[in-house]
């Protein structure tokens, strides 16, 4: 390989197999970047947790195969995708938004909107796949990231009586710590990007954010088929549903692969492909953020081990810091959307310091409150849920001299009526979810 990487050399990006080992633990993509240069290949390797259970997983693994793919595609962004394994109607669909929404971002911010919408070549196929061996009674799997969400979703779930099991891809020391402070089993997948697209974004490939929340989505869907596990429960919220800005005519949305939008493109996915729809779903999707902050603060077991700071998950662990930044729009958000509800002493022990009395983070929370610029290109909520936690805590002795209180106050307030409104609203249920009715009590059991 050339130390110079041109992704303009390269006209054609192809899905070329997929296997899974004898015993299904081991699932492998090959892929490859073809065009005027030599051509390269690509190998993902996904581990999935042990089992002795005998269970078809082909559709979800030719899901799994396309949305892993998206992170070797973007390395040259070529005008044709060609899928050697062919395609179902209803894949074909899920490939075409996946592109155009999940990799929404990356084509913004290396401006190449052809990227969004590739020809894709495959024939189609029709497969048949049974559901002859699935419960939604059974235990659920609740994939757990390490921060507030989905300690939320664990914690209300054991509050309703089910027995959850937790999930994670790839080992991380905070995800490990909130499993082990809430009692409950864990597995784990493992998941490796080919060190050849390392390599080549050193080079000149095209880099950015991929909807990994997809990914990880289809690795849990198979491990909990592979133990016999029910439901992939997310603890995505409502507000994931907001993007950050209008380009190209699109909506760019950082969380996408978080929303509702995508949460019933892969649950109509499954049931044309046979597969109950009721296998994925979100507990928090009718919650909003300060909702979720509110119930996170009765949980305070929590607090010496959670965090939502993304770099305490860098790929390389030697880059992975050991607490809270404090610098990123992830970190000024949720100190934000937790001060309402958290002293100013715990939250500061929490995050090392107090981020709305550093003067600093002065130009994150005017993008945070919508005041200056987009919403962060983070897992972040909207402009409604900041400016209410905001105006509770400026409310509040422990804030409201801090110098980001003090500061944007007068551009942030409302009326106290307008503001009694929104709060009563945001702290409200949306009829918006996809919950079946055996977990909609899991909603109330820590509100």
């Amino acid at each position: 390989m050339t130390n110079t990487f041109r992704p303009s050399s390269y006209t054609t990006f192809e899905y070329v197999s997929y296997s899974v080992s004898s015993d299904g633990t081991i699932f492998t993509g090959h892929y490859q970047l073809s065009g005027r240069e030599p051509s390269v290949s690509f190998q993902e390797i996904i581990e999935l947790p042990p089992s002795d259970r005998a269970v078809d997983t082909t559709a979800l693994h030719r899901l799994l195969f396309l949305a892993c793919g998206l992170s070797y595609y973007k390395a040259a962004a070529p005008p044709v995708i060609r899928v050697d394994t062919g395609l179902t109607e209803a894949e074909r669909r899920f490939l075409t938004e996946l592109i155009r929404h999940g990799l929404g971002e990356f084509a913004y911010r290396n401006q190449l909107p052809g990227a969004l919408r590739p020809t894709i070549e495959a024939e189609d196929i029709v497969l048949a796949t049974a559901d002859s061996d699935w419960d939604l009674s059974r235990p659920p799997l609740v994939p757990v990231g390490g921060g507030k969400d989905s300690v939320v979703s664990l914690e209300s779930l054991k509050a309703a009586g089910h027995v959850p099991v937790a999930f994670s891809v790839n080992q991380f020391d905070p995800i490990d710590a909130c499993v082990r402070v809430s009692g409950l089993s864990q597995v784990r997948a493992t998941r490796k990007v080919d060190r050849t697209l390392i390599e080549l974004n050193k080079a000149g490939a095209y880099n950015g954010h991929v909807p990994v929340t997809a990914i990880n989505s289809l690795v849990a869907l198979i491990s909990a088929d592979r133990l016999g596990l029910g439901a992939v429960v997310m603890s995505n919220e409502g507000s994931a549903d907001y993007g950050n800005l209008r380009w190209e005519d699109i909506e760019v949305n950082h969380q996408w692969s978080k929303s509702m939008e995508f949460e019933l493109l892969l649950r109509g996915t499954l049931s044309a492909a046979g597969l109950a729809e009721d296998r994925y779903f979100s507990l928090l999707r009718p919650l909003s953020e300060i909702s979720i902050a509110k119930r996170f603060a009765g949980l305070p077991q929590y607090f010496p081990v959670f965090t939502s700071c993304n770099r305490l998950f860098a790929l390389d662990p030697d880059a992975r810091r050991k607490s809270w930044c404090g610098t990123c729009p992830k970190c000024q958000f949720v100190f934000l959307i937790l001060a309402p509800f958290i002293p100013a002493d715990v939250l500061k022990s929490i995050f090392g310091s107090n981020l709305l009395d550093n003067l600093e983070n002065l130009p994150a929370y005017e993008e945070i409150l919508g005041l200056k610029g987009h919403k962060p290109f983070e897992c972040v909520g909207d402009y409604d849920e900041a400016g209410a936690a905001f105006r509770i805590a400026a409310e509040q002795a422990d804030w409201r001299e801090t110098v980001i209180v003090k500061g944007l106050l007068d551009e942030v307030r409302t009326t106290p009526s307008a503001h009694e409104a929104e709060v009563s609203r945001l702290m409200g249920v949306s009829r918006v979810h996809a919950i079946p009715a055996l977990f909609q009590e899991a909603l109330d059991a820590i509100g």
